[in-house]
């Protein structure tokens, strides 16, 4: 098997953590690159599981997405559309499952595991029952917003060979730059209109979710030859009833993400020891000292500028 390279790419995640931290950046793109391996070492094992922890809300999100994904390519398959019940007897187990996972440490071996941040920074076995049942209670909400959403029913209207492949990862090329991306779904409707959608399971940040849809119009474009005037984008807000929150595709829209990719990545690039092959040094990447970034930080265990702090934990909302 060819040994996987780390390249420099872009993803709308990655351009995140830069800008909020650049030691946590460091610490997911490079300190962590390789802690697959059998023979990593053990800062670089570390950091990998590390990299995989995930907070309970985050959590929560995944296992809706990945719900709505099983259950989309399933109808797609031929299998009839699930009820609400059907689907929170998925979640359910998909949280039993996951629990177990986490506090039997089984990340330790198999790091992509499921790893809880509130457990890993907690006790290792135990929450409040009311922070569990808050995040099963977010859940089942964004499920019964999904399978009662007029969205959803558009799109069951509309014959499969029109969907497009269901939240597959994918790239394109912005210049010479590879950019990483994956669309929750997308169909073209009757009218020939191209519809790509995003579940949303939080609250709706319209600078972020631009940015994001806007990357979706740039994939779109290449790789399925789509003109800007047949591009619909929407988010959907699954734990506000399932409202849609459509965002107008303009060029000006397209020019600002195009250039917003550019910039991020240049930047990134600029603070490589070696950026011809993408070589990074930690005392580059400083960190940037946030309260309610550090609390939240799945680095904390390591970032010298967590050393000796307090561990407690954000609440979970919702």
């Amino acid at each position: 098997m060819r040994k996987l390279t780390n390249d420099l790419s872009w993803s709308v995640s990655r351009a995140q953590l830069f800008q909020s931290c650049p030691r946590a950046y460091y610490y997911a793109y490079y300190g962590s690159w390789g802690g697959w391996e059998a023979d990593a070492s053990e800062r670089t094992r570390t950091l990998y599981i590390l990299k995989n922890v995930k907070p309970l809300v985050m959590w929560a999100g995944s296992i809706v997405h990945d719900i709505i994904k099983d259950t989309m390519e399933a109808v797609a398959r031929g299998a009839a559309m699930p009820n609400l019940v059907e689907l929170q007897n998925q979640a359910v187990l998909k949280l039993r499952n996951g629990w177990t996972e986490a506090v039997t440490k089984a990340w330790l071996q198999y790091p992509k595991k499921t790893n809880l941040f509130e457990l890993y920074y907690g006790d290792g076995k135990s929450l409040p029952r009311e922070t569990t049942d808050k995040i099963k209670e977010r859940i089942f909400t964004c499920l019964d917003s999904f399978v009662s959403s007029p969205v959803v029913r558009d799109i069951l209207a509309t014959p499969y060979i029109n969907w497009k492949p269901v939240d597959t990862l994918d790239t394109f090329m912005v210049n010479d730059l590879k950019v990483w991306c994956a669309i929750d779904f997308a169909y073209t409707d009757n009218e020939g209109q191209l519809h790509i959608i995003d579940w949303k399971t939080g609250t709706e940040n319209r600078a972020t979710l631009r940015q994001q849809l806007g990357c979706y119009a740039l994939f779109a474009m290449e790789k399925w030859l789509v003109p800007l005037e047949r591009l619909q984008l929407k988010g959907v807000f699954l734990l506000d009833g399932g409202r849609p929150s459509p965002y107008p595709v303009e060029p000006a829209l397209l020019v600002s993400v195009k250039d917003q990719i550019l910039s991020s990545a240049q930047a990134m690039k600029q603070k490589l020891r070696d950026p011809e092959n993408n070589i990074a040094e930690e005392d580059d990447f400083p960190c940037q000292p946030n309260e309610y970034n550090c609390r939240q930080c799945n680095y904390r265990q390591i970032c010298p500028q967590m050393a000796g702090s307090s561990n407690d934990l954000p609440e979970i909302n919702g």
